[in-house]
C-alpha cells in the first residue's frame, strides 16, 4: 500500500508518453516487459475465435512476483474454469510503474487490467491509457455493481464515465495517521493517543527511554492534517497541494493553500520537532524509514489506516512482541473527502472489457474468490486461525506476496492473526461518525490545465522535502515559493477547478 503515496510524483514522469497516447491500440502487440508469472500468452485480439476458445488476460501491476504466483496463478485459472468463466489470467509486475505502464500502452502493449490511482486516474484518462467500463459494469459486473457503495464507485469516474474500480475501505482521514509502537506507548504508560499532546509525550518518552531509536522519521506532514487543516484537496496527495476546500465553507470557494495559515502551522511544528530532536539530525542515516520501523528501529511515521494490519507480521517476526498501532489525531469533526484512492481499471489497449470486468466482479463475488485471489490457497500459502491470516508455519517459498491494497474490501478483508481483534472491530466503524462531504465523488478534469499542474508539482517538489523534514523555515521562503507558484498558472488551477466543483454540486 505505501507505493500509492508516490502516484502524483509520477504524472511528470508520465508526461514523455502523451505525445504517442493518442495512438495507442491501433496494433496487437503483446505484452512483453515485466516479469510473467505463468508463461501463458498475453492478451490478444478475439477475432474469428471459437466462443468457447479460453480469453486469456493480462493484468499489469506494480512490485516483483512471489515464488509462490505462479502456483497460485494455476490455482486461480482453475477455479475460473470450474466457475464457468471462459477466462485464463497472468500478472506481470512492472517496476518504475506509471512510467513502463504508459509507455508501454502507448506502444500498445495489451493488457487487460492495471492498478490506477485517485492522484492520476483524471490524467491517464486524459491520456488514454484507460477506457471506459460502463456498458460491461452493467452486463458483466452485477455483483461489483451491488456490493460498491455508490460513492465508491463514483471514485473511479470520470466526466460521468465508470473508468475504475476503487478499493472499498474506510476513508476518514484515510492518509493522514501516525505508526506507533503500541507496546512501547503501554510501556511508558501513556494513554490512548488522540490528541497532539498525547503523541508529543509520546515523542518525549521515547527520547528518554529509548534513546538509541528514532522517534520520528519523514517528511510527511499529511498526518497533521486533521489538526490544522482539516481540508478538501482536490489536487495532488503526499502533503503538497497547490489548492483547498474548506468544508465548514458554505459557499465551496477554491483558494490557495500554500499561503495559508494552516500550511505554515504544519510546516512550522515540524520545524519545531526538528529543533527538540524529535526530528533526528542522523535520520538521514537512515535508508529505509518504513523499514525502520518494521525493525524497530523507528518510533513513529507517517502512514495510512491499512498500514498497520499490512506491516504487523514483519514487526512482530523482527520484534517480538512488538505492536503496531494508529493514532488519528481527531479533528474537530469527522469528514469523508474521498470515494477511493487506489484502483483497479482497464487499459485502452484491452481487447476483452467485458471479461476484464468479469474478473473484477468473480474476484468480488464471495468469500472464496477474494481469499484465493488476495492471499493465495489455504494450507498452503496461508492458513486461517479464528478467520485471520497466520503465515507464520508457512515456508517462505510458499508465501504469496500479493498486493491486496489494489482492491481490498472491508466487507471481505481478512487480516494478520497479529493484528488485534480490537484494532479490527474499530476499522469496521472507522466512519461510522463521519459526514460524507458534498466532494465524495468528484474527480478533477485536468485536461484543460494539465501544463499547470504540471509546474505547479515542480514547485511544490522543489521545497515540500525539505519543508516536511523542518530543514527550512516558511517564513523565508514563502513569498519565493508563491511568486513561482502564481507563475505556473495557479489562479488558472483555481478558477478551472471552481468551475468544476461548482458543475458538480450544482448536478447533485
Amino acid at each position: 500500500m505505501k507505493k500509492f503515496k508516490k502516484a502524483f510524483t509520477g504524472m511528470s514522469i508520465l508526461a514523455m508518453a502523451a505525445l504517442v497516447l493518442s495512438g495507442c491500440g491501433s496494433n496487437n502487440n503483446n505484452a512483453s516487459d515485466g516479469s510473467n508469472n505463468s508463461g501463458t500468452a498475453a492478451s490478444g485480439s478475439n477475432n474469428g475465435k471459437s466462443s468457447a476458445e479460453v480469453v486469456k488476460l493480462t493484468a499489469a501491476f506494480p512490485g516483483q512476483a512471489s515464488t509462490a504466483a505462479p502456483a497460485v496463478l494455476k490455482a486461480i485459472n482453475d477455479k475460473l474454469k470450474a466457475d464457468g468463466l471462459n477466462i485464463e489470467v497472468d500478472i506481470k509486475y512492472l517496476d518504475d510503474y506509471w512510467n513502463k505502464l504508459a509507455l508501454s500502452v502507448a506502444g500498445s502493449t495489451q493488457y487487460d487490467l492495471a492498478w490506477a490511482h485517485s492522484s492520476t486516474l483524471s490524467d491517464l484518462v486524459a491520456k488514454k491509457v484507460y477506457q471506459p467500463i460502463d456498458d460491461e459494469l452493467k452486463s458483466d459486473g452485477p455483483d461489483l455493481l451491488a456490493n460498491t457503495p455508490d460513492y465508491v464507485l463514483k471514485g473511479g469516474a470520470i466526466n460521468g464515465k465508470q473508468y475504475a474500480i476503487a478499493r472499498a475501505i474506510p476513508m476518514t482521514g484515510f492518509n493522514n495517521v501516525f505508526d506507533i509502537r503500541g507496546d512501547l506507548r503501554e510501556k511508558y504508560g501513556i494513554p490512548k493517543i488522540t490528541t497532539l499532546d498525547g503523541l508529543e509525550s509520546y515523542f518525549q518518552a521515547v527520547m528518554k527511554n529509548d534513546p538509541s531509536m528514532y522517534a520520528f522519521v519523514g517528511s510527511n506532514t499529511q498526518a497533521l492534517f486533521p489538526v490544522y487543516a482539516n481540508y478538501y484537496f482536490p489536487i495532488g496527495d503526499g502533503g503538497m497541494y497547490p489548492v483547498y476546500v474548506d468544508p465548514a465553507d458554505s459557499t465551496h470557494t477554491v483558494k490557495s493553500f500554500l499561503d495559508t495559515q494552516a500550511f505554515a502551522d504544519i510546516v512550522n511544528k515540524k520545524k519545531e520537532w526538528k529543533t527538540k530532536g524529535i526530528i533526528s539530525a542522523d535520520a538521514s542515516k537512515l535508508d529505509d524509514a518504513e523499514a525502520g520501523f518494521d525493525n524497530g528501529k523507528v518510533a513513529a511515521l507517517g502512514a495510512n489506516i491499512f498500514r498497520a494490519s499490512e506491516r504487523v507480521d514483519a514487526l512482530t517476526k523482527n520484534v517480538p512482541g512488538a505492536k503496531v498501532e494508529t493514532v488519528y489525531l481527531e479533528p474537530t469533526k469527522r469528514y469523508i473527502f474521498s470515494a477511493g484512492d487506489n484502483m483497479l481499471a482497464v487499459p485502452s489497449t484491452s481487447k476483452h472489457v467485458k471479461e476484464a470486468v468479469e474478473l473484477m466482479n468473480w474476484i468480488k463475488k464471495d468469500q472464496a474468490n477474494f481469499d484465493l485471489w488476495s492471499y493465495g490457497v489455504e494450507g498452503t500459502n496461508y492458513k486461517l486461525a479464528d478467520n485471520a491470516v497466520d503465515t507464520s508455519s508457512i515456508a517462505d517459498a510458499d508465501k504469496y506476496n500479493t498486493d491486496v491494497w489494489m482492491w481490498n474490501d472491508l466487507r471481505l478483508a481478512r487480516f494478520s492473526s497479529n493484528y488485534a481483534k480490537s484494532d479490527i472491530e474499530e476499522l469496521k466503524t472507522w466512519d461510522s461518525k463521519s459526514e460524507i462531504s458534498p466532494f465524495v465523488g468528484f474527480t478533477l478534469d485536468q485536461s484543460k490545465i494539465k501544463s499547470q499542474i504540471s509546474q505547479l508539482q515542480a514547485v511544490m517538489n522543489e521545497y515540500g522535502e525539505n519543508l516536511g523534514l523542518g530543514v527550512t523555515d516558511i517564513n523565508t521562503v514563502k513569498d519565493e515559493i508563491m511568486k513561482k507558484m502564481k507563475a505556473a498558472g495557479l489562479q488558472d488551477v483555481i478558477d478551472e477547478t471552481q468551475k468544476q466543483i461548482n458543475a458538480y454540486l450544482a448536478a447533485k
